[in-house]
């Protein structure tokens, strides 16, 4: 999520002790390599899809096996009083280093990271644009993952943190604006902090998310999505003024096709095909008018627009999961939030649903194809090469 500065410390602290208590309890094999193969990290999910050892972003997010042995990190997700997604055990091996990246895709776009660290040391130091700083054990913390940014562990121990995913309420921001502390200096005082600590009789509820990607994505969605990266290469003075142009020019079509298609069949099955067409077409053009345009502090303009946008405004293969609400006990609502309307968790429901689909349509699916499941169009390819396609 893009953040105003580049580092944050929120007003908490947490029983360092306890958490590593709690994380001793795992063995070796309970570490999970990460997924895209860097050296040295490893991760335990705690809220994942389903409840799975996964590193999925879409679909109901459930607590793991990992969470329901850990009590005090259960109390520590509780606190926020947030709708929860991805939260996870990550872990630097010595000497290892998450490399240079920054999160462009539609999960990062509005969700950011909370870091808060249980095994460090001060030879661990994570990097952000042009600041860095040391995330000290049991502080908490966020950062703008939008920009480029790393962790180098240079020390001769695992560094672990908890880390969770959010969008925040208005009350999380509030609390972070007004009451946090934005690192824009190497020296800074310390930071009055509330603690939270271990209640051996609680029992806490957490909230996680159940809906967070669109089957298709309505037109007023990507028309913010498109709109906000074009703001961001005309902002660049590094861009050429022709490609800006013609970046320009390729999302107006876009967002006016992506409408004409959307009018005409919203979610339904049989408008998928010109949905991804027109996905493809778009893709391709992008990579041939614009390739050179960057964004400010995050890379290339195409990957952004192809992880953000492109990939994202279709996930068919959440349908069929969303024919019948997911069982599970009703979640109590965030106390910091105001109630949504009473109709609106069924108008979500209603608008992935099919008006002509027969009850065998509508059976309930328990479990979402994989990227090498069959297509749910009917293509009979793998979803991977056929809807699921990343251009």
């Amino acid at each position: 999520m893009k953040l105003p500065h580049e580092f944050y410390q929120l007003p908490y602290r947490f029983d360092v002790p306890k958490l590593i208590e709690e994380i001793s309890q795992f063995t070796e094999d309970d570490w999970v390599t990460h997924h895209e193969g860097f050296q040295g990290n490893s991760a335990i999910p705690l809220i994942s899809v389903n409840g799975e050892f996964n590193n999925d972003f879409k679909g109901p997010m459930k607590p793991t096996a990992a969470l329901e042995k850990s009590p005090y990190i259960k109390q520590i997700l509780a606190s926020f009083g947030e709708v929860l997604s991805r939260s996870r055990l990550m872990r630097l091996a010595p000497g290892a280093q998450v490399p240079l990246h920054s999160d462009i895709n539609y999960h990062w776009y509005k969700r950011v990271r909370v870091h808060i660290p249980i095994t460090t040391t001060e030879q661990v130091q994570f990097y952000c644009h042009d600041k860095q700083v040391h995330m000290g054990a049991g502080e908490c913390w966020i950062f703008d993952s939008w920009k480029y940014h790393k962790v180098e562990n240079n020390s001769d121990q695992y560094r672990v943190h908890l880390v969770i995913d959010l969008a925040g309420s208005s009350a999380f921001w509030r609390t972070i604006f007004n009451h946090s502390r934005a690192i824009v200096a190497s020296q800074t005082p310390p930071l009055a902090c509330s603690s939270l600590d271990y209640q051996p009789e609680a029992q806490p509820e957490i909230i996680t998310e159940q809906y967070n990607a669109p089957i298709i994505m309505p037109v007023a969605e990507v028309e913010y999505l498109t709109n906000e990266l074009l703001a961001e290469v005309k902002h660049n003075p590094q861009n050429p003024a022709a490609e800006i142009d013609a970046f320009n020019l390729l999302i107006a079509d876009f967002v006016a096709d992506w409408r004409m298609l959307w009018l005409q069949f919203e979610c339904q099955q049989q408008g998928w095909p010109q949905y991804h067409a027109l996905r493809e077409h778009t893709m391709k053009k992008a990579m041939q008018q614009v390739p050179s345009l960057q964004l400010t502090y995050s890379g290339s303009a195409v990957k952004a627009f192809e992880q953000l946008v492109i990939v994202a405004c279709m996930n068919i293969e959440l349908s069929q999961t969303r024919q019948s609400p997911p069982h599970q006990a009703a979640q109590p609502r965030p106390t910091s939030q105001p109630k949504p309307e009473p109709q609106s968790q069924s108008q979500s429901q209603a608008s992935v649903m099919k008006p002509s689909a027969t009850a065998a349509d509508q059976q309930e699916i328990t479990a979402p194809p994989t990227r090498n499941s069959p297509c749910p169009c009917g293509s009979g390819k793998r979803y991977k090469t056929c809807h699921g396609k990343m251009s």
